[in-house]
């Protein structure tokens, strides 16, 4: 298997999932039920995914899951080591650092969370 992994997009851009299910219980959504609840990736093997990926020459990464805004809340954004340093599992450090990578981030299913208007800038 290539160091990416299999791709089912083209070559420019790539999914990149950072957690999976959701700790919120909206009468209108069944996520809860289907994936359970909030489960996320530590910051540097989601920064080392995305590296790979652009390695492979994808332009655009978007970051997706149930409820990106949410990404570490269930790590209690925990540092895992990336490049010699602590990276948080925080919505805003994770997305300071894939915005270093040097191509488009598309941060999907992010909701208004009030941490969430920090990453505007």
């Amino acid at each position: 298997m290539p160091p990416e992994g299999i791709k089912l997009t083209p070559r420019h851009y790539a999914y990149l999932k950072i957690s999976e299910g959701c700790d919120n219980r909206c009468t209108f959504c069944i996520i809860p039920k289907l994936r359970g609840d909030l489960v996320s990736r530590p910051a540097a093997d989601v920064l080392r995914e995305a590296e790979r990926l652009v390695a492979a020459g994808v332009k655009e990464i978007l970051v997706i899951s149930q409820d990106t805004s949410a990404y570490g809340r269930d790590l209690r954004y925990a540092a895992s080591s990336f490049k010699d340093r602590d990276v948080r599992a925080k919505f805003f450090d994770l997305a300071r650092e894939l915005g270093e990578l040097g191509v488009w981030i598309r941060l999907h299913y992010v909701y208004p969370y009030p941490h969430v208007a920090d990453v505007i800038p």
